[in-house]
């Protein structure tokens, strides 16, 4: 079952949590949900590519599992990767869309040098195993337009259109609404 009771008591920031770790709450077509993000060991790639140009599907600032599965296909690695994905006993893991890569930097951001200041989680500092990598970008699912989709970067916050045929990191999440 991928749904969380209102009635339950949501964790802190970076404790495990529905297969991975807890990243925070966000609202998806105005519904509360709860965001998980996967442990690093099994849901993050390196020098992955977001997929051929062209137009598709992934358009959604918020629900990356929609975006992912309109693109989880042999033309789309990064996509194709996270949906591939069966950790902790779920199977709906996805390519972060572009308003769930911010819960994501706002919530576990790994080094104390900008606003906003690194995460209390102690295993998403900077150096701790589950950290993102300050010096590269992740992908999200969101599609800027026929050749650039949106990307992450965790030192200053930026989010900018790649070249789809790029290569950066992937780090699956998961959604339960609330």
């Amino acid at each position: 079952m991928n749904q969380v009771s209102t009635k339950t008591s949501l964790p802190a920031i970076g404790d495990a949590f529905g297969g991975g770790f807890f990243a925070g709450t966000y609202l998806e077509n105005g519904a509360l949900h709860a965001l998980i993000v996967a442990p690093k060991a099994e849901g993050e790639a390196e020098e992955m590519e977001w997929g051929a140009g062209g137009e598709t599907a992934a358009r959604s600032l918020t629900d990356g599992l929609a975006n992912s599965d309109a693109i989880n296909d042999d033309k789309h690695p990064a996509a194709r990767f996270c949906r591939s994905l069966a950790i902790g006993g779920f199977t709906d893991w996805h390519l972060p869309a572009l308003d769930q890569m911010s819960v994501l930097r706002a919530n576990l951001t790994p080094e104390n040098d900008h606003v906003p200041v690194q995460t209390t989680a102690e295993t998403f500092q900077e150096g701790g195993p589950e950290a993102f990598e300050i010096d590269d970008a992740y992908w999200s699912s969101t599609e800027w337009s026929a050749g650039f989709a949106w990307s992450q970067f965790f030192d200053d916050g930026t989010q900018d259109g790649s070249l789809k045929g790029w290569r950066c990191r992937v780090r699956a999440v998961r959604k339960c609404p609330l």
